[in-house]
């Protein structure tokens, strides 16, 4: 029995960049509306968060891939647009809201809503 393919967004790089700045966008109105320590840098297709024990957490674009990574201290994630979220290249099992939100977590020691991060602009 075959398994149905996922439902993948098809886009051009530009439409690529547009949906990553807003997701950077998110996370960053995330981090701001929260009463932390957290500090955050955007530039050259990096967000680059770091939290006060000086543990990183970086979220990086992959044009060529259509693919956002997320780097901390828990390893390294890649994260494409399925089923109409961010999800985990290797098996659809997480997206990028839960998976900073835990990497979040686990190198701040806060909770983070990041559910917003789980839905794409229609």
């Amino acid at each position: 029995m075959t398994r149905p393919l996922p439902k993948v967004k098809f886009m051009s790089e530009a439409q690529f960049h547009e949906q990553v700045d807003d997701l950077f966008l998110q996370v960053e109105e995330i981090l701001d509306e929260a009463e932390s320590d957290i500090d955050y840098v955007n530039t050259s297709g990096l967000l680059t968060i770091s939290c006060e024990n000086a543990s990183q957490i970086i979220l990086s674009r992959q044009p060529p891939l259509s693919q956002v990574w997320l780097a901390c201290l828990a390893g390294g994630l890649h994260f494409e647009q399925k089923q109409d979220s961010w999800r985990l290249t290797t098996d659809n099992s997480q997206t990028l809201g839960q998976c900073l939100a835990q990497a979040l977590q686990d190198q701040a020691q806060e909770r983070f809503d990041c559910s917003a991060l789980d839905v794409l602009p229609a």
